[in-house]
């Protein structure tokens, strides 16, 4: 019964908490929550910029079965690397915490980090479109 109480007032709770409480806003003057919350918006827009131009490839060589077929498979194999990349900019040994490692500071280099990768990404993989600008 007790357990019970508990449970309702956990979901209670967390539908009553101000939006603040429950994701922090961006502001880059802001506390370290706040830039993080920036920095994770940049990386969601670089990584909606990627999606929109792999969607644009894909339209462009919608009649190319091969192509699309390899592209798949090196845009897969670039995600691994994009991530094998990221343990290796921030290692952790197993059991490894971590909060004592990098501090509250890594959400905002790691996803600094990452949006930097996505973007190069999205401007490399212009240059399969037409124009082949890479911008």
């Amino acid at each position: 019964m007790i357990a019970r109480a508990l449970a309702v007032l956990l979901v209670l709770t967390a539908c009553v908490l101000p939006p603040a409480v429950a994701s922090p806003v961006c502001d880059p003057d802001g506390t370290q929550l706040e830039m993080n919350a920036c920095a994770q918006d940049e990386l969601e827009a670089a990584d909606a910029e990627l999606n929109a131009v792999y969607r644009q490839i894909m339209q462009h060589r919608k009649d190319e079965p091969v192509f699309l077929q390899k592209f798949r498979a090196a845009q897969r194999l670039w995600v691994q690397l994009r991530d094998a990349d990221l343990e290796a900019q921030f290692p952790l040994a197993d059991g490894e915490d971590l909060r004592l490692a990098y501090g509250s500071i890594h959400p905002l280099e790691y996803a600094s980090a990452k949006t930097e990768i996505t973007r190069a990404r999205a401007q490399y993989l212009r240059t399969h479109l037409p124009d082949r600008s890479g911008r």
